[in-house]
């Protein structure tokens, strides 16, 4: 597949996320799908090690109708974010699925606070007919080591 079709499916990811279409951020995933944000940069492992975030389909469809129930106070008012998403490079990974790492920025904002995010993102794709399915994103986020607020929204 055409690193480009790879491209426009990280940049439609993004705006999911950032729109709060979370739904159809849902509708991208796999059934076996994970969602990882370690508290380091190291390689540490999700099963022995606290991690931020770290889900499969079932957390993950928890965490979004969390979200969306209207009862997350973080999001009322509803935050403004924009990322921006660079730097992609496209290999491949076990079982025909593709190995896509790329680095983003995203702003958040809300009343009178602005926080900056940054970090390098790793997904798996699986390719599904002329589109793909996410079977797992981990985001490293730069400051991992840090203290970091309250994630009330999918980084």
């Amino acid at each position: 597949m055409a690193d480009s079709a790879i491209e426009q499916f990280l940049y439609q990811e993004a705006r999911l996320m950032d729109e709060g279409h979370y739904r159809e951020w849902m509708s991208l995933w796999t059934d076996d799908a994970i969602y990882w944000v370690p508290c380091s940069e190291d390689d540490s492992d999700p099963t022995r090690d606290v991690s931020l975030i770290y889900d499969n389909r079932e957390r993950l469809v928890q965490r979004v109708d969390r979200l969306m129930s209207g009862t997350v106070q973080a999001l009322d008012p509803k935050p403004r974010m924009r990322r921006v998403v660079s730097n992609i490079e496209v290999g491949s990974a076990d079982g025909g699925d593709l190995a896509v790492a790329s680095n983003f920025i995203l702003v958040h904002a809300r009343w009178d606070t602005q926080q900056l995010w940054a970090g390098r993102t790793f997904h798996r794709l699986r390719p599904d007919g002329p589109a793909f399915k996410m079977a797992f994103k981990k985001v490293l986020l730069i400051n991992a080591e840090q203290e970091i607020p309250l994630l009330q929204f999918l980084i």
